[in-house]
């Protein structure tokens, strides 16, 4: 077209995706444009618009098997709780525990814990018995989906009991205090404290108060006794309790009717920080995949207002990384879904039904691959996004998430988008 009759958005994506080769056993040189995509970047990270997605698990893997073996990636950090990680990563270096005992409590819901994401580990696994630069896995996450403080507190409790033990009863008092608000998510928990009084949340908060000032104040004489490692761990795992704490009574609060954007965002916090401390204890010239929901990666904030966290860990990350942070949202045209609708009487706080995926609005971002409806297919918003303001033209402004649409200033929020015709649950959801 002429230059008073520009490419529409959806023509620009038809003519300018690269479509992509399905399948595990595709080449990975199918995957060659990847290269130019990521550039340098230190941080790539790979989104879903549901956790629940077979597709989304095997592309991913894929994606993740070119930037080990093509690029040099060393690192598969995941949105999976921080401390459980430690016992998966120790898991692909050989250890002999089972994997899916790993995951038991949590069999289906984050990037790692459906069939395709444990099948990726085993892949990572066999990989790193004849690397020769072993890949690592690194939870980034508040522990249990935010369900449970228990998972990071008994190791800090174990740790101060070896290095500090007039500050053991702070983590133990805290366990006792959280066990009847916790559940099988932060959703579970959040309801769990909407049947009790802010006074017993008031004293698990003050007690998480006085546990990260003690183990803070007494850094010096923690490393000397344990060492810097172990010391960071604890640290951080302190540091998960709390945001897990401070998550679940704004979500609580959500669930009541009054949602606060920026208390919402702790957990985003705990992941960004968790995932920067990571690069600066790597080696120079670390190289991370990071796997998360769409929402948490988005370069983006979100309106205040929002039911949404008010700054996701992706905006935290670009505003810190720069061009070494590049985030890659994975959505789909239609096909199967997952409906998440909050529920008390859940163990997860949120019953799961299989659902057909909605149909793209004209405002989606999933409206623009109407005309490649037959394959995968990666657009880089950053060239759309130059030919869109050139020409004045109308952008997207949602993205899907499960059976609904976000408001999301898509071009600015992703640095690519990578669209699927159509998706199926993954093996661990119940299609009944």
């Amino acid at each position: 077209m002429g230059p008073n009759h520009p490419l529409s958005l959806v023509e620009w994506t038809t003519r300018n995706a690269i479509r992509l080769a399905g399948g595990l056993d595709a080449p990975l040189d199918h995957l060659a444009m990847l290269r130019d995509l990521v550039g340098d970047a230190r941080v790539v990270a790979f989104g879903e618009n549901s956790h629940q997605i077979s597709e989304f698990g095997l592309l991913r893997e894929r994606m993740l098997r070119f930037l080990v073996l093509e690029c040099g990636f060393t690192v598969y950090a995941v949105e999976f709780g921080a401390a459980s990680g430690r016992q998966v990563d120790a898991w692909l270096h050989g250890s002999d525990t089972d994997l899916d005992t790993l995951f038991r409590p949590h069999p289906v819901a984050y990037p790692g814990q459906s069939s395709e994401g444990r099948d990726t580990l085993r892949w990572l696994r066999s990989h790193n018995a004849v690397a020769q630069h072993p890949v690592r896995f690194a939870g980034l996450d508040v522990p249990a989906a935010g369900g449970s403080l228990t998972p990071v507190l008994e190791p800090v409790a174990a740790y101060l009991a070896a290095v500090d033990p007039g500050a053991e009863r702070y983590a133990r008092t805290a366990m006792e205090l959280a066990e009847p608000l916790s559940g099988g998510s932060g959703f579970a928990s959040a309801h769990a404290r909407l049947t009790v009084g802010p006074e017993a949340q008031d004293r698990l908060s003050a007690t998480l108060g006085r546990l990260l000032n003690r183990i803070t104040v007494m850094r010096e004489i923690c490393v000397q006794r344990g060492g810097q490692p172990a010391y960071e761990r604890a640290l951080s795992d302190v540091w998960a309790a709390w945001r897990t704490d401070q998550m679940q009574r704004a979500t609580s609060e959500m669930l009541d009717g009054a949602p606060d954007s920026a208390d919402l965002a702790a957990r985003d916090r705990y992941m960004a920080d968790s995932l920067l401390e990571l690069l600066d204890r790597s080696a120079p010239g670390t190289r991370i995949v990071l796997a998360a929901h769409n929402v948490h990666i988005q370069r983006t904030p979100n309106h205040e207002g929002a039911p949404l966290p008010r700054i996701p860990m992706g905006h935290v990350l670009a505003r810190e990384l720069g061009a070494d942070y590049v985030s890659v949202a994975l959505t789909s045209g239609g096909g199967r879904t997952v409906r998440n609708v909050p529920d008390p009487s859940h163990h997860g706080g949120m019953r799961q039904s299989a659902v057909d995926a909605p149909q793209a609005t004209h405002s989606s971002v999933e409206a623009l691959f109407s005309g490649v409806p037959e394959a995968p297919a990666l657009v880089d918003t950053r060239a759309l996004r130059a030919h869109a303001r050139r020409h004045g033209l109308p952008e997207p402004t949602h993205i899907r998430m499960d059976d609904g649409f976000l408001p999301v200033p898509a071009l600015d929020a992703f640095d690519a988008v990578v669209n699927l015709p159509r998706t199926t649950l993954t093996a661990d959801v119940d299609e009944g």
